[in-house]
């Protein structure tokens, strides 16, 4: 059963109505916002997930590439779930890294880290790598990011692609699904931690911003299709998906946003948010080979 379609069963069961639903699906991204504290700061009832900056623990055959900033490391077994299914492992841990290029626009820098470390992986902490560099003239050692701990703010989030001020039929999916449902995901369209994992972005430059109402149009037509046929679900967000990607100019396939970061909040200045975007059949297979960067000023 797919992830859809065990959603669209949890919210019958609660009642909502078939077309409430599929505009969820359609419009809505599951996420799980993160906060970063010092590791002093942290309360005994904090929900410890993971750290970012420092030295990562690796497995002891990989590479960690000169130039690469270590982010954070995600203990994937104590994040929390909710009904939409983000699509995560729930198992390992994940470390993210960022190439050095992450905040260039040009396609040959967009190709971004990401390591999954399976349960029973043999690891050690890694060194920093050390490379050449042509501001000193000498080898350096990467500079690390500070040390701190990740700890969950929101453990349950939707992030809605588009505004609901101008998408009423949406507003009030949400609201129908959030007066039927006991313990409905917290509703927030800007970025609410210091790391989002999955959230609003689909594909680079924020194709929104030219597809939103043909993207909006094509659910409509298939809320109509799905009230009959509630299988197609799948294959018609799938093709709505492609089309968008391929609206974009930036794709051939669709990208969905797997994590993101305030930058000022890790790297230190910058007003920018530095995403990893996953490709959407990736992202069903939990394949993380082929995640790339986009940068948001």
């Amino acid at each position: 059963m797919s992830h859809t379609k065990r959603f669209r069963e949890h919210a019958r069961r609660h009642g909502v109505s078939d077309d409430a639903i599929t505009r969820i699906l359609w419009s809505v991204q599951p996420s799980v916002k993160m906060d970063l504290t010092q590791p002093e700061g942290v309360r005994p009832e904090d929900r410890v997930v993971g750290y970012v900056g420092g030295l990562p623990e690796m497995p002891v055959h990989s590479t960690w590439e000169p130039g690469d900033h270590f982010v954070a490391c995600l203990d994937l077994a104590a994040i929390p779930r909710q009904p939409l299914d983000d699509l995560i492992p729930r198992q390992g841990r994940l470390l993210l890294f960022a190439s050095p290029g992450y905040h260039d626009t040009h396609p040959d820098n967009w190709l971004a880290p990401v390591l999954f470390v399976p349960p029973g992986t043999e690891t050690a902490v890694a060194d920093a790598p050390v490379a050449f560099s042509y501001y000193t003239m000498r080898e350096e050692s990467q500079e690390l990011l500070e040390r701190k701990v990740l700890t969950v703010l929101e453990p349950a989030a939707w992030d809605l692609l588009g505004w609901p001020e101008s998408d009423p039929q949406l507003e009030a999916a949400i609201e129908e699904y959030g007066s039927l449902v006991p313990d409905a995901p917290v509703v927030n369209r800007e970025a609410g931690g210091s790391l989002d994992l999955r959230g609003t972005q689909l594909n680079h430059h924020d194709w929104l911003a030219v597809y939103e109402e043909e993207f909006r149009e094509t659910r409509e037509r298939a809320v109509a299709v799905v009230r009959d046929a509630p299988e197609k679900f799948d294959e018609l967000h799938a093709r709505a998906l492609r089309e968008a990607a391929e609206a974009s100019g930036q794709n051939t396939e669709p990208y969905l946003c797997f994590a993101e970061v305030a930058e000022a909040n890790v790297f230190g200045p910058g007003d920018g948010e530095v995403s990893w975007m996953i490709p959407h059949d990736d992202l069903l297979a939990q394949r993380f080979d082929r995640i790339e960067h986009s940068y948001f000023s």
